[in-house]
This record gives structure tokens, sequence and C-alpha cells, in this order.
């Protein structure tokens, strides 16, 4: 592996060296092909990890689901990042600026005042049946009319947690299918890593490196064109390859650089932000809050997992931005997410250092109700040039966030493997 390339030419490059990048280039490495990931900056994209006097800032709120693509994909390769799960008996919620005591047990759902008696007996219900529902049956429903059939306070919750595991606040237009499949994976349970995601990026480096893999960084590749190879006009030079995988990069992004149009990408949602307050403290602080009325979110990361120096704690505080909400104030955003902080009991004297993330993208895209919910994203193939595949986390039929990433990764690059190796039997 190096930074430096002596080859102007691969089998298969892929452009982007994010989650889905380095998934990809293991992937087609693994197969034997010769590969490239190119980054206009280091691997890792929206997985890499700030340190700062001991306290590890991933770049937003960042958790690895137990029971998605990416976990098995580093299983496979005997990546196992350590790190806590967080603390789900601890949970608080905030309606009509009022904090309310809530487990996500049976016990304390059934007697917590914010559901009427009918609704705690009608949300129990649900959550029994959300690990086994079918969901197909809801794809094509809009997330606000499924929730539309639940009373107001159940739906309230129900709204809550799905946000809190899609991280996308467009009620009207998300796919309920995929907003249920969402939450079962997330009742199956999440990881917060120690040392933060760098130590995933790390660990797939160098899994990359030991199958023969060449990381080329600070290489930005301003376009990508086709004439028998495909090939990709780069800061270091013109690089050819058999075949490319554009990874992680927004559907607008890829269309530029290939100059061409996806298949399916006007039916899916727009790039979802969030405004977040990462509060480094000098005590730990402990327990979930959830704004119910409002589409707020606080997670203790440390000592969930080791990101702080001990004795001390780190809280990522989210606002869901609304799909179609303008830029905004970041002022504003800062202010309401500090208010909610000092509502879960962080007062300021107890805060070493903050970072504050304005607009920050957490998706490059959602599963819509009038595209057809997961199944109906763009395929890896969406651009239709030959021998140019995409990933991303608005591409193919699984998963959401990087579970979709890694999984469209894995799939784009097996497509271009064989595609090199169709390539390679037609010249013999």
């Amino acid at each position: 592996m190096t930074n430096q390339h002596s080859s102007s030419r691969f089998d298969i490059a892929v452009v982007g060296g994010g989650i889905a990048g380095l998934v990809a280039g293991i992937t087609a490495a693994e197969s034997g092909a010769n590969v490239a990931v190119i980054d206009s900056h280091a691997a890792g994209g929206r997985a890499r990890t700030t340190e700062r006097d001991g306290f590890h800032y991933n770049v937003g709120p960042h958790a690895l689901y137990l029971a998605g693509h990416l976990q098995p994909f580093l299983a496979a390769r005997d990546i196992d990042p350590n790190g806590g799960i967080p603390n789900a008996k601890r949970v608080r919620l905030l309606r009509d600026d009022t904090l309310h005591h809530l487990s996500m047990n049976p016990f304390s759902i059934a007697a917590t005042k914010l559901l009427r008696p009918r609704s705690r007996m009608r949300l129990l219900s649900l959550l029994a049946r959300v690990p086994v529902m079918k969901t197909e049956r809801f794809v094509g429903t809009p997330w606000q009319e499924f929730l539309g059939n639940e009373p107001d306070d159940v739906a309230g919750l129900l709204a809550m947690l799905v946000r809190t595991g899609t991280y996308v606040n467009a009620p009207a237009i998300l796919d309920s299918g995929a907003a249920l499949d969402q939450l079962k994976l997330a009742l199956k349970g999440v990881r917060y890593v120690d040392g933060g995601w760098q130590t995933i990026v790390d660990s797939l480096v160098k899994v990359f490196a030991r199958a023969g893999g060449t990381l080329l960084t600070d290489t930005s590749v301003a376009a990508v064109s086709s004439d028998g190879d495909v090939v990709m006009e780069t800061s270091s030079g013109v690089i050819r390859a058999d075949a490319v995988v554009i990874a992680g990069l927004a559907p607008a992004a890829v269309e530029r650089l290939a100059g061409g149009t996806i298949r399916g990408s006007d039916q899916i949602g727009s790039i979802v932000h969030g405004a977040v307050l990462d509060l480094a403290l000098d005590r730990i602080h402990d327990g979930l809050v959830f704004g119910v009325d409002e589409p707020l979110y606080l997670t203790p990361h440390a000592p969930v997992a080791r990101l702080a120096p001990a004795g001390s704690g780190l809280v990522s505080i989210l606002r869901y931005v609304p799909e179609g909400e303008t830029e905004g104030s970041a002022a504003v955003d800062r202010a309401r997410l500090s208010r909610f902080a000092e509502q879960a009991g962080i007062t300021q004297d107890h805060v070493a250092h903050e970072r504050y993330l304005h607009r920050l993208v957490v998706a490059n895209g959602f599963p819509t109700a009038r595209g057809g919910g997961l199944r109906g994203r763009p395929t890896v193939d969406a651009l239709g040039i030959d021998g140019v595949f995409i990933a991303g986390d608005w591409v193919g039929p699984d998963g959401q966030l990087a579970d979709a990433s890694s999984a469209s990764a894995e799939a784009a690059a097996l497509r271009a493997v064989g595609h090199t190796a169709r390539r390679a039997a037609a010249l013999v």
C-alpha cells in the first residue's frame, strides 16, 4: 500500500475511500484483482475520528448495528471492534419541556404516564410484533400514513424511534417498509466503538493492504469516462482501469463526475442533515434522552465506549433536520442543542470543550414511499456506463446508513470483478 502510484493502470479502481470504498476495495482485492482505492483526503470519509485531549469525536453520533451488513463483513475478516451497548434502561423522554423516565422494557412501558392506558398496550403489542413483522406489505406507504393509524401518543414514540434509527425527519416521504426494517434492526442492538469509527477504518485499511491493494490518498478525481477502459482524470495524472466503483458520493456528485444520469435517483429522498453538538465533560453523564415532540436526541458515547479519559464523559446531541428545511441559523440550532443538554442535566461548568457541526451530512439519500422503498433505490449499475458501478448509503436494496454503504459496495465490487473477468476472457 502506498500514497504514490507507480502504475497508471489497475484492474479495478475505487473512487472514494470511506466505508463504502474500503469495503469495495477489499472485496475486489480478495478476488485477486489489482485494485486501487483513490481519495482526495485520508481514508475514512464520514467514519473518521478526531482526537482532542483524550476525547475521540466521531463525525456525529455513530453506532454499529449488530445485525446489519457491515458487522458481519468485518467479522469475516477478523475485525471485531470493541465497545459498549447503550443502556436502554436509563432513558428519558422530553415532551412539552418536561422530562419523563421510560426504560424500554414492558414493565416501564406498561406504567408510563406518557401514554394512555390503551396506548400502553398498543405500543407493547407493536414492539412485540416488529421483530417478526413482514414489512413488505408496507412498502409504498408513507411513514406519516402508517403513523396516522395509531393513537397520537403511540405515533409520537414510534416516530421518535424511527428518527433515531434512520436519522430521517421526513414522515410524509419516508417509506414505511424501510422505516420498520430499520426499527427491527435497531431492536437487535447497536454498539458504540472504542476509539471511534477510526478504529474500523484503520482495520479495513490494513485488510486492504494485506490483500495487495493500493491506497492513493490526497488524490482527487475530476472526471470518469469510458473509451473501452475506464479513464479517470486525477490530480496525479490519468489512471485507467477495466472497471471502476464510485463509492460514497452523493448522487449529484456521481453524475457530475461521470457525466451521466443515474436511473432512479429522482425516486430517492434528498441528502439527510443533522445539527450536532458534541460535549466533552469532566464527569460521566448517564442515560439517553429523546425528544418526542421535537426532533432531538442526546446520547452518552463515553464511557459506554472508550472515547474519553477515565472519569470523563462524551455526549453527542443531535437535531434531526426536517426534509426541505433551508440552511437555517447555526446560532439558533446550537442554542437549542445547548438548552437540551441543560434540560438533560448537563451544566456548562462541566463542559471541558465542545464541537458543533451545522448541517452535517448524515446520509446522501433515503428510501421513499413513492420510490418503492429499499428495493426502489438505484442499482449498482444505474449509471449505465460500461464498467462503471456505484455504491453508497442510497444504493441497492439492502440496509440503510453504513450498512447500505457496505452492502452496495460489496455488490458493486463483485460486479466489477465479473466485468474485469469477462474483458480478460474476451482477449484470450
